[in-house]
């Protein structure tokens, strides 16, 4: 009776969603990346600094949406979820920490 119990709680954890679901996420990831185009194209309007912020935060956001929803990491247990976006977190933290450290340096040898 406890495989039952068990078995069904797995069942609700990685429930099945139709093609309409992810039309929605496709349209939301498509709207995240016209703001990184706007974005882009504003570019001149702001600091550097904000505008790398605005870019990786957007990239973070579009990834962790990838991550969670094609690649169904959201009905995961909590601990692989951990594993997998923390590390990605500190990934675009030290990102934008090089980009702003070496952004005065132009090609290998500037």
């Amino acid at each position: 009776m406890a495989d039952h119990v068990t078995h069904e709680g797995h069942a609700e954890a990685h429930e099945s969603h139709g093609t309409k679901f992810y039309w929605m996420i496709g349209a939301l990831l498509a709207v995240v990346t016209a703001l990184e185009v706007g974005i882009f194209l504003v570019q001149s309007h702001m600091s550097e600094t904000v505008f790398l912020i605005l870019l990786l935060a957007l990239a973070l956001i579009k990834g962790a949406g990838v991550i969670a929803f094609f690649m169904h990491l959201r009905g995961d247990a909590k601990i692989f979820q951990f594993v997998f976006l923390v590390p990605l977190t500190f990934a675009f933290t030290f990102c934008l920490g090089f980009l702003k450290l070496f952004s005065h340096h132009v090609g290998i040898a500037g």
